[in-house]
């Protein structure tokens, strides 16, 4: 999202959000472009999302809402990626 006033348009539990950022570090299924169903919200920027294995908190910069797309998204939707071995350390 680019700004905050789109997260007016967040309906919990119908509204779906696309990862725009590269999160796996904190989760091996938290790829760029990732879907998943805000569930509620953890904080005043940070919303509670469920991907079809993992429900983790996002900040709103980190994701961007689909349009015309409602409902838990399935594994079939999500990015088909093998995560890479990370060392101790890296980023």
């Amino acid at each position: 999202m680019e700004d905050r006033s789109e997260l007016s348009r967040v309906v919990f539990g119908e509204t779906v959000v696309i990862l725009n950022r590269d999160l796996s570090v904190m989760n091996p299924n938290l790829v760029q472009g990732s879907q998943g169903l805000v569930v509620g919200k953890l904080a005043n920027y940070t919303l509670k999302v469920a991907f079809p294995q993992v429900t983790v908190g996002v900040n709103w910069k980190d994701c961007d809402i689909v349009p015309g797309k409602k409902g838990m998204p399935t594994l079939a939707d999500q990015p088909r990626v093998i995560p890479k071995p990370r060392t101790m350390g890296e980023e």
